[in-house]
């Protein structure tokens, strides 16, 4: 059972999250808005964050990753479908150990991935927003990022 809870109007929930990187670009998931996004997902109670971005790696691009470094830690405000979601992020560097699947399959909806220049990022719809800027501008160091409705915080 991943973790996720709902408390009055907000949606709550822990989240690990894959930025895979190569070559000074980023795998990312189309979104059915025409946006970006990173993969990841729920924890599991009693999963690891980095298990638990290994696991959610497999299961939605079919690939074998290499957890290289934790490079965010992030609390994640925004609405989706008309609720107001606050989630907490481990957004970890990762290597691919083989070429990930060209198509999300989450369920039954699949997505397509695409990588995508991180130099080019901020002219394209990324969502956490923040990624547009803080990873091409990231020092190595673990960052804390309050990210609010495509605005952010580092810390």
């Amino acid at each position: 059972m991943d973790f996720r809870t709902r408390q009055d109007d907000y949606f709550f929930w822990v989240r690990a999250t894959a930025l895979i990187v190569r070559d000074g670009c980023i795998y990312l998931c189309q979104s059915p808005d025409g946006g970006y996004h990173s993969i990841g997902g729920a924890i599991a109670v009693g999963e690891t964050t980095e298990d638990a971005v290994r696991r959610e790696v497999r299961e939605e691009l079919g690939c074998d990753i290499q957890v290289d470094q934790l490079a965010f830690v992030v609390e994640n405000y925004f609405e989706s479908d008309h609720k107001k979601v606050h989630r907490i992020e481990f957004q970890y560097l990762v290597t691919p150990l083989s070429e990930p699947n060209r198509m999300l399959v989450e369920g039954d909806t699949q997505r397509r991935c695409e990588w995508l220049p991180i130099d080019q990022l901020d002219t394209i719809d990324v969502k956490p927003a923040f990624l547009k800027t803080a990873l091409k501008n990231w020092d190595g160091q673990v960052k804390h990022v309050v990210n609010r409705e495509g605005t952010s915080n580092e810390r």
